[in-house]
């Protein structure tokens, strides 16, 4: 089956940083034998994790939206 993250219904949730929605919760990462590996932030509705990089900047200085001509 793999790693799951589970979301309690029962917790709170918070505002998003990313889409300003209240829908930030506290999740376990729990293992196939269902020992808890440890806790993230998941957004329901954006669905962007804590725990997933941020892209790499970009180095020209470019926004990343733009190609540099060469």
């Amino acid at each position: 089956m793999g790693t799951q993250i589970r979301i309690s219904r029962e917790d709170g949730s918070l505002p998003c940083e990313v889409c300003g929605f209240p829908t930030m919760h506290v999740a376990q990462v729990v293992a196939d034998d269902g020992t808890v590996l440890g806790r993230t932030l998941v957004c329901t509705t954006c669905q962007r994790g804590k725990q997933r990089p941020d892209p790499a900047p970009v180095e020209s200085g470019a926004p990343p939206d733009e190609v540099p001509a060469g």
